[in-house]
């Protein structure tokens, strides 16, 4: 009967005990608790549900929470029955990101590729703003509805991703602090946030906090304070719908409607839904966010001639 050597089945026991974790967490709500090393490295955002049918645009981003750069040499990345051995040199900023993708780069005739759709697609990493932050392509196969990806350090330490939600189309995952093992949808315009700061990492609140600056304001063309800003803060997991009335309660413009959002700020330039600058005035604030919490809130905004 053919054995396993004493050196073969330490080699394979941090694969064999990801296995078992991805069994004994296999339904969880986005997150499952994990085993991290002390090195500050962890998962923070991951995109299994690519835009369109690009499979080849799935992936990982880590993200280091030290003050200080890390070398990932000698550290796996698993997804599945696939194991990549990071190579030595592979360094992550500290307080900064590093992308695991499934394809990096084109290769012609196929234009796709994580550099050619987050980057400048010159066909070279990391020679353009855009591409500031490392990448280096691995192995995965990533289900968009529920899987597990796992990050083993040289002291076989793992830490394990494990979603069974799909988020939609081309919408990645975030992790809410690197304190937490809190995951939720992104929240940005671009849908994902590969090498920036994730989209739902910022300040939330109880309730819908709003607050308008400056106001009064005069849209009258001279160039001063001839806009008004909405900064917004919601609960988590919240669309938010901001309109604007005259006192006679007429709907004068929609600046948002079931937006997803955390928080953030919106423009108002005085223009009503037809591009007309409104009449000098006090015109009536509505907001409203909608998500696993109901709340809104009403004020008011001037519109003044200076």
């Amino acid at each position: 009967m053919k054995t396993i050597s004493s050196k073969r089945f330490w080699k394979f026991l941090p694969i064999f005990f990801i296995s078992i974790l991805n069994l004994f967490f296999a339904k969880t709500d986005f997150a499952q608790p994990e085993i991290s090393s002390g090195s500050g490295v962890i998962i923070n955002e991951v995109l299994a549900n690519e835009p369109g049918s690009y499979t080849s645009l799935e992936w990982v981003e880590l993200y280091n929470a030290d003050s200080t750069e890390h070398d990932l040499g000698g550290w796996s990345f698993v997804c599945k029955d696939d194991t990549t051995l990071i190579p030595a040199g592979t360094t992550i900023p500290d307080n900064g990101f590093l992308i695991l993708s499934r394809k990096l780069l084109s290769e012609p005739p196929d234009s796709i590729s994580f550099e050619a759709w987050w980057g400048d697609g010159s066909g070279t990493w990391r020679d353009c703003p855009e591409e500031s932050f490392p990448a280096i392509q691995v192995k995965m196969s990533l289900i968009n509805s529920g899987g597990a990806v796992s990050l083993v350090d040289p002291e076989t330490n793992v830490q394990t991703f494990n979603w069974d939600k799909d988020c939609g189309d081309g919408v990645s995952l975030e992790r809410v602090s690197s304190e937490d093992n809190i995951w939720l949808c992104c929240v940005d315009s671009d849908k994902n946030t590969p090498g920036r700061k994730n989209s739902v990492s910022t300040p939330y609140s109880d309730r819908i906090k709003l607050h308008i600056q400056p106001n009064p304001f005069s849209p009258d063309g001279d160039g001063f304070e001839d806009q008004t800003v909405f900064y917004y803060t919601l609960t988590l997991e919240s669309s938010l719908t901001i309109r604007i009335y005259d006192v006679q309660g007429r709907l004068i413009r929609t600046l948002m409607e079931d937006q997803p959002a955390v928080s953030g700020e919106i423009s108002w330039d005085g223009k009503d839904e037809h591009g007309k600058t409104v009449r000098v005035g006090i015109y009536i604030v509505w907001a409203e966010a909608e998500g696993n919490s109901y709340s809104q809130k009403k004020t008011t905004v001037v519109v003044a001639k200076r």
